[in-house]
């Protein structure tokens, strides 16, 4: 009996799964998962790619700027600018989304670019809920800008499209080298809640004089979305005015989450000597004279740069010693009658007088920007983090002494080694 049952199962089950009735039980699952599928909106309808988002503070309004990658075939309509304002951050988003009839994804913003009012003001509230809202995520880039928010927007929108270049990367550049500062959200972070509270952007420029190390971009016209709290630009049409992005190596310091000074290229290169993830770069010296150099000017490019710092007490005086070690490579020299001494490839072109050229002129540089330190009471070089490391309590004495003005009473010790590649 049981055999008999267990054949006639074995026929129900081969009859419901031959080969025919398998490929019309594939066709009902495939319906069934892809119908809905084919009902729902394509998300670049639904969704407006944001790929930077400027915020600034005008006439008492937060009043912000997107920048959204918008898919066509036509390169040239890949890119618009949609703004909106507010009472509040949120408020000035949801204006934009409502103007043009679609939520705003952030999944792609890599720029946050604050304006000069609300660095003024202070960033703290609006970079708060970016991320606590999680529209834009702590390694996107933060800049900050001079000029109109609408004008600046488009400008990158422009830059995007016509030189293949991004904002991001040209802020950012390489930390390797000390001409730049590492500068997105989660560095800001760190460091405004780090007990010094101190932040760092890179600050670019909109201007319309063309300078040395401006980027060209072309403006255009202005339209209406749609609602009186949102306009938008688009990336075409009407007459140009031309417009140039200038990223000169200017830093914007924070101070409490508030604009406090910006730093300038020359400023930022020296106070970079005391960062160890700054490696390469270039020291340029002068009037050097030996066997081999007449009153030269040398261009010394930075192969590597080791960095050594060790916070310690004399008595009751904090000691902060810096040890330098660069290895280097010869890349120009200067002279006003070359001589063919310096075509000679069988010699080391690094001689003594140079060495002690290249060490004065790097002590001059970092004895500088401490000095840049002291006067404006900023510690950018970490003076307060290496000797709150060692845990002890004459720190905390002199602390307690020396107030916010502590840099000013440290013995700063400067050693510096240099060697050639070879």
């Amino acid at each position: 009996m049981k055999t008999k049952q267990k054949s006639e199962i074995k026929k129900k089950l081969k009859s419901i799964f031959s080969p025919k009735k398998l490929v019309l039980w594939l066709s009902i699952l495939i319906l069934i998962f892809t119908v809905p599928a084919f009902n729902k909106s394509a998300m670049s309808q639904t969704q407006a790619i944001v790929t930077m988002l400027c915020v600034d503070k005008v006439d008492d309004k937060i009043k912000v700027a997107a920048t959204v990658l918008t898919p066509s075939q036509d390169k040239k309509a890949n890119f618009q600018v949609y703004s909106g304002e507010g009472d509040t951050l949120g408020y000035a988003v949801d204006s934009i989304s409502l103007a043009i009839g679609k939520e705003m994804g952030f999944a792609q913003c890599k720029i946050m670019a604050l304006g000069e009012n609300i660095c003024k003001e202070g960033v703290m509230q609006a970079l708060d809920y970016m991320t606590r809202t999680k529209k834009v995520g702590r390694n996107a880039v933060l800049v900050s800008f001079t000029g109109d928010i609408i004008d600046f927007t488009q400008a990158v929108a422009n830059l995007n499209l016509e030189k293949s270049l991004r904002l991001d990367r040209i802020v950012s550049f390489d930390k390797r080298y000390i001409l730049t500062q590492d500068s997105n959200i989660e560095t800001f972070y760190i460091g405004y809640y780090s007990p010094i509270s101190l932040g760092i952007m890179s600050k670019v420029k909109l201007s319309t004089n063309e300078e040395f190390n401006a980027i060209e971009v072309a403006g255009s016209d202005v339209g209406n979305a749609g609602g009186s709290n949102s306009d938008m630009t688009s990336t075409g049409g009407g007459q140009e005015d031309k417009k140039f992005i200038m990223n000169d190596g200017t830093v914007s310091l924070f101070k409490q989450g508030k604009h406090y000074i910006d730093m300038s290229l020359d400023e930022v290169k020296k106070a970079n000597i005391f960062v160890n993830d700054a490696q390469k770069g270039t020291v340029v010296v002068d009037n050097v004279t030996d066997h081999i150099y007449s009153d030269a000017k040398v261009v010394v490019n930075i192969l590597k740069k080791d960095i050594s710092i060790e916070p310690s007490f004399n008595n009751d005086t904090p000691v902060y010693k810096t040890d330098v070690s660069l290895t280097v490579f010869i890349d120009e020299v200067i002279e006003e009658n070359p001589s063919k001494r310096l075509l000679k490839r069988n010699q080391d072109f690094l001689t003594n007088a140079l060495i002690e050229k290249i060490k004065e002129k790097m002590e001059t540089d970092m004895r500088e920007i401490v000095a840049y330190c002291q006067d404006y009471k900023i510690d950018l070089l970490g003076v307060y983090k290496h000797f709150y490391a060692l845990e002890n309590k004459k720190f905390e004495k002199y602390l307690d002494e020396k107030g916010e003005d502590y840099l000013s009473g440290i013995d700063y010790q400067i050693n510096i080694k240099v060697k050639s590649e070879n």
